[in-house]
Order: C-alpha cells, then sequence, then structure tokens
C-alpha cells in the first residue's frame, strides 16, 4: 500500500489518473461539516459544483435542503450553510443535503473517477485510516487548499492522516496542541474568527471525535 499527498485540483486528478483511492481534505470546514452532518442524521450528501448545478440537482430531490456558503457566508436563500456548529444543531434524519463550498464540492467532483473516495478530516483521521488499512489499496491524500493556495491545516492534516495510515506506533511529529496553534495563523481561520465562527473552529480541531467515515457512492457521500 502506498500514500502519497497529493495537493488541489491538479493533484486530485494525478491521483485518479493512477487509479488510487482518494482521501479529500478540507480540515476547515467541508470535511468536519460532512461528518457532522452524517452525525446529525444525513440520508446523503450531494457535492454540486456550483450554484447550478446545485439547481439541476434540486430538480431531482425537491425535499433536499439546499446547503452552501462562499467565503463563509450562507448562501443566500438555501437551507443552511456548511457550519459544522450548525450541523450538529440540526436535526437532520433522513435528508438529503446538496452541498456547494468554496472549495470541497468542486474537489470532489474532480475525483469522482476514482474507485473509492472518503472524506476525512481531523474529526474521523483515525478511523479513515482504519477504513483504508483494511483495504489495502494505493491511496493518495488530496489537500483542498483554499482559492488554489495550498493552506497549513489541510498541509498538517494530510501528513496526519498519512502517519496514521503508515504507522501504528510512533507519534505524530507535532502534538495535537502544536497543530491546533500552527492552524490558527491559517488564513481559513482568520475568516472564520471575523465571521464570528469560532466554534466551527473548535469542531474541525476536535481529534477523532467521531468515527463516521463519508464514503462518495458515485453521487452522493454516504455512510457504509
Amino acid at each position: 500500500m502506498e500514500v502519497r499527498i497529493e495537493h488541489g485540483i491538479s493533484g486530485a486528478e494525478i491521483a485518479v489518473s493512477r487509479g488510487d483511492a482518494i482521501v479529500i481534505v478540507d480540515a476547515i470546514r467541508a470535511s468536519t461539516t460532512y461528518v457532522m452532518a452524517f452525525a446529525s442524521g444525513a440520508d446523503r450528501i450531494i457535492p454540486c459544483s456550483s450554484r447550478e448545478h446545485l439547481a439541476e440537482k434540486y430538480e431531482d430531490y425537491p425535499n433536499s435542503l439546499k446547503c452552501g456558503e462562499r467565503l463563509c457566508k450562507k448562501i443566500e436563500g438555501y437551507d443552511l450553510g456548511s457550519s459544522p456548529v450548525e450541523m450538529s444543531n440540526t436535526d437532520l434524519m433522513g435528508k438529503v443535503l446538496l452541498s456547494s463550498t468554496t472549495n470541497g464540492s468542486r474537489m470532489v467532483v474532480a475525483c469522482r473517477d476514482s474507485p473509492l473516495v472518503v472524506m476525512g478530516g481531523f474529526c474521523n483521521a483515525s478511523s479513515v485510516a482504519e477504513f483504508l488499512k483494511g483495504r489495502n489499496i494505493d491511496t493518495s491524500i488530496i489537500c483542498s487548499g483554499r482559492l488554489g493556495e495550498q493552506v497549513i491545516e489541510d498541509n498538517l492534516c494530510g501528513e496526519f492522516i498519512k502517519h496514521l495510515l503508515m504507522s501504528s506506533s510512533e507519534p505524530f511529529r507535532l502534538s495535537k496542541k502544536e497543530i491546533e496553534e500552527a492552524c490558527l495563523v491559517s488564513p481559513s481561520y482568520e475568516m472564520l474568527s471575523n465571521a464570528g465562527l469560532e466554534g466551527d473552529f473548535e469542531k474541525c480541531m476536535s481529534f477523532d471525535s467521531h468515527s463516521l467515515v463519508p464514503v462518495f457512492d458515485g453521487e452522493a457521500f454516504i455512510l457504509l
């Protein structure tokens, strides 16, 4: 089993061309948002590459919830944004969610031809690693980045998940506290803080708070 770290859409395309399994890492916030939505009972989450794509999907799922944000702000007219705290505080039992986010949803579309795509963050890192170990398949961890640029939280989360996949006993090079402190200087945290969404950051840094692993079935993320 070979594990690589790639970055952005171009990295995703390389991983797909190799036939790798893919872990999409959008640590602040899409990965965490998806996990929290499933923890609140969501049945499936359909990633949409644009608002237009979401509108098309809504015709197929008229009882679904429209979820999306741009630069940490809920899209006008949508039911929910992309806040882990909001997902945690909302009863989503049996609901289909249509999701359009700044980075995460477009990354999923780029990865859709991979044989296996899962969503990973700090909140489910160990469970993602165990899920993939059981399948013994070459894996690429895709650090989504933000607006075409790498961000420290995705890079650290990608390294952390790779470490869990490759080592069963050695500690990671940084403590969880050091990881959190490093992520506090990220532009992603600054945007959350400016929007009064510090609680979302806490959710995103909740190491292994959940054992759920969202898996892409070709159209939507589901739980197996």
